[in-house]
Protein backbone atom coordinates (compact mmCIF):
# COMPACT_ATOMS: atom_id res chain seq x y z
CA UNK A 1 0.00 0.00 0.00
CA UNK A 2 1.20 3.38 -0.55
CA UNK A 3 0.46 6.63 0.63
CA UNK A 4 0.76 9.78 -1.50
CA UNK A 5 -0.03 13.30 0.12
CA UNK A 6 1.30 16.89 0.62
CA UNK A 7 4.31 16.56 2.83
CA UNK A 8 5.07 19.64 3.41
CA UNK A 9 2.04 20.02 6.01
CA UNK A 10 3.37 18.83 9.30
CA UNK A 11 -0.42 18.02 10.08
CA UNK A 12 -0.47 15.97 7.35
CA UNK A 13 3.31 13.76 7.86
CA UNK A 14 2.55 14.00 12.06
CA UNK A 15 -0.60 12.02 11.03
CA UNK A 16 0.86 9.93 8.50
CA UNK A 17 3.85 8.68 10.29
CA UNK A 18 1.41 8.12 13.30
CA UNK A 19 -0.51 5.81 10.83
CA UNK A 20 2.59 4.52 9.48
CA UNK A 21 3.24 3.33 12.70
CA UNK A 22 0.08 1.72 13.26
CA UNK A 23 -0.29 0.02 10.48
CA UNK A 24 -0.73 -3.83 10.03
CA UNK A 25 0.83 -4.21 6.65
CA UNK A 26 3.87 -1.98 5.74
CA UNK A 27 2.75 1.77 4.23
CA UNK A 28 5.09 3.40 2.08
CA UNK A 29 4.31 7.11 2.57
CA UNK A 30 5.62 9.85 -0.41
CA UNK A 31 5.35 13.21 -0.78
CA UNK A 32 4.29 14.38 -3.91
CA UNK A 33 6.62 16.76 -4.11
CA UNK A 34 9.33 15.18 -3.98
CA UNK A 35 7.66 13.08 -7.51
CA UNK A 36 7.97 14.18 -11.19
CA UNK A 37 4.99 13.73 -13.71
CA UNK A 38 6.04 10.70 -14.74
CA UNK A 39 6.98 8.94 -11.62
CA UNK A 40 3.16 9.39 -10.68
CA UNK A 41 2.09 8.39 -13.84
CA UNK A 42 4.08 5.22 -13.23
CA UNK A 43 2.60 4.60 -10.02
CA UNK A 44 -0.67 4.63 -11.32
CA UNK A 45 -1.77 6.35 -14.81
CA UNK A 46 -4.36 8.17 -13.20
CA UNK A 47 -2.39 10.09 -10.86
CA UNK A 48 -1.23 13.75 -11.47
CA UNK A 49 0.27 16.25 -9.57
CA UNK A 50 -3.05 18.23 -9.58
CA UNK A 51 -5.08 14.89 -8.06
CA UNK A 52 -2.64 14.73 -5.69
CA UNK A 53 -2.47 18.22 -4.49
CA UNK A 54 -6.29 18.20 -4.52
CA UNK A 55 -6.42 15.52 -1.43
CA UNK A 56 -4.47 12.21 -0.54
CA UNK A 57 -4.37 8.77 -3.02
CA UNK A 58 -3.90 5.76 -1.69
CA UNK A 59 -2.39 2.88 -3.83
CA UNK A 60 -3.63 -0.74 -3.34
CA UNK A 61 -3.43 -3.81 -5.37
CA UNK A 62 -3.25 -1.43 -8.32
CA UNK A 63 -6.43 0.56 -7.43
CA UNK A 64 -6.09 4.22 -6.59
CA UNK A 65 -8.52 5.52 -3.58
CA UNK A 66 -8.76 9.33 -3.52
CA UNK A 67 -9.47 11.61 -0.40
CA UNK A 68 -12.57 9.82 1.69
CA UNK A 69 -12.42 6.51 -0.06
CA UNK A 70 -8.92 6.44 0.79
CA UNK A 71 -8.41 6.70 4.21
CA UNK A 72 -11.30 4.41 4.40
CA UNK A 73 -9.02 1.92 2.83
CA UNK A 74 -6.48 3.16 4.43
CA UNK A 75 -7.96 2.50 8.04
CA UNK A 76 -8.81 -1.35 7.15
CA UNK A 77 -4.71 -1.47 7.93
CA UNK A 78 -4.60 0.24 10.73
CA UNK A 79 -4.77 -1.34 14.55
CA UNK A 80 -7.77 -0.44 16.29
CA UNK A 81 -9.24 1.74 13.83
CA UNK A 82 -9.99 -2.07 11.21
CA UNK A 83 -12.64 -2.88 14.28
CA UNK A 84 -14.87 0.59 13.85
CA UNK A 85 -13.98 1.47 10.23
CA UNK A 86 -17.03 -0.43 8.75
CA UNK A 87 -18.94 2.35 9.51
CA UNK A 88 -17.78 4.30 7.39
CA UNK A 89 -19.20 2.70 4.53
CA UNK A 90 -22.96 3.27 5.93
CA UNK A 91 -24.96 4.97 3.86
CA UNK A 92 -24.29 9.14 4.01
CA UNK A 93 -21.54 8.29 5.46
CA UNK A 94 -19.28 8.98 2.04
CA UNK A 95 -20.95 12.63 1.48
CA UNK A 96 -19.97 13.15 5.47
CA UNK A 97 -16.85 12.21 4.85
CA UNK A 98 -16.15 14.22 1.77
CA UNK A 99 -17.06 17.20 3.56
CA UNK A 100 -14.93 16.85 6.14
CA UNK A 101 -12.05 16.16 3.78
CA UNK A 102 -12.80 19.45 2.38
CA UNK A 103 -13.31 20.98 5.50
CA UNK A 104 -9.52 20.19 6.28
CA UNK A 105 -8.56 21.07 2.75
CA UNK A 106 -9.80 24.57 3.40
CA UNK A 107 -7.68 24.72 7.38
CA UNK A 108 -5.07 22.98 5.90
CA UNK A 109 -2.71 26.37 5.48
CA UNK A 110 -3.20 26.97 9.15
CA UNK A 111 -1.70 23.52 9.90
CA UNK A 112 1.17 24.01 8.21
Amino acid sequence: MKLIFDGECSFCNQLAHSLQNRSIQPIEIVSYHTLSEEELNKIHPQLTRDKCKGEVQIIQDGNRFPGFFGVRVLLWNVRLFRYFVWILYLPLFPFLGMFVMMILKKFKKSFV
